[in-house]
């Protein structure tokens, strides 16, 4: 695994994929991003139900959180290099596979309480050059939508909580919206979500594939949505996002050395 740099229009769609986990919540002037290149590192050991506004579960936004006078720490890993990435604050874990790159973009800024939140935002690039954007931090969860939709792939969590890696696309407003990541379906057979939550943590987490270089893609057909869902490429980064771990830690949980 090593380093690279990627386009700003790709990085910078992806930054909005993973700022929408928290756009109910944040307040402030926007957080200039302070992204770094890092490799992944090993370890030690390892609703109110409301419905979203937007027919699919990712929505286009910007970041809307406000920094803190007190600057983040350098975003390399506090580990050295491996095939194992874990957050700078350990609330997630994940195998590395070969080849793959990691770009550590994770900050220090506030919640809506204006409280010293970290929020972790990491982009993993397959050798095939697809993004997946991980996120955890503050925000609110979205409530399930009823919508005609489908499933295409759908793979076991290694995290477990009923949290699976699968690909979907929903029909809504005479379209077809597509998506791929972790999400936890619901009981009552609705559209699901992509904010995660697992017990005994206080934080939400998100982790999706950028299907077309966009926030909101959107296909033609049903059977193009297959196609692009099903994909080599799509079908790899959901097995990679499957073997996760994510821990359970407080809200206000922050990386050695970090005091707000």
């Amino acid at each position: 695994m090593h380093t690279s740099s990627r386009p700003a229009a790709r990085t910078a769609a992806l930054t909005a994929l993973l700022a929408a986990a928290a756009i109910l919540v944040a307040c402030g002037p926007q957080a200039p991003p302070a992204p770094s290149e890092s490799q992944a590192s090993p370890t030690p050991s390892a609703t109110s139900e409301e419905p979203t506004p937007t027919p699919t579960s990712t929505a286009s936004a910007t970041p809307t959180s406000a920094p803190t006078a007190t600057p983040a720490p350098t975003a390399s890993p506090t580990q050295p290099t491996g095939q194992v990435f874990e957050t700078q604050n350990g609330t997630m874990r994940i195998p590395v596979p070969e080849g793959w790159t990691v770009h550590d973009g994770s900050r220090l800024s506030t919640d809506l309480g204006g409280r010293p939140s970290w929020e972790n935002a990491i982009d993993f690039t397959s050798p095939s050059g697809t993004s997946v954007g991980y996120y955890d931090g503050f925000g609110a969860r979205e409530g399930f939508i009823q919508t005609d939709f489908g499933v295409v792939e759908q793979r076991a969590a290694q995290t477990g909580h009923g949290i699976v890696a699968m690909s979907w696309w929903v029909h809504a407003s005479g379209q077809y919206f597509v998506a791929a990541g972790l999400t936890q379906p619901s009981s009552i057979g609705a559209e699901p979500v992509t904010e995660l939550t697992v017990p005994g943590s206080e934080r939400n987490h998100r982790f999706l594939v950028l299907l077309l270089d966009d926030d909101q893609p959107v296909v033609a057909s049903q059977a193009e949505a297959e196609q692009l869902l099903g994909s080599p490429e799509v079908v790899e980064a959901l097995e990679m996002m499957a073997q996760i771990e994510i821990i359970p830690r407080e809200a206000s949980a922050m990386p050695p050395g970090v005091e707000p």
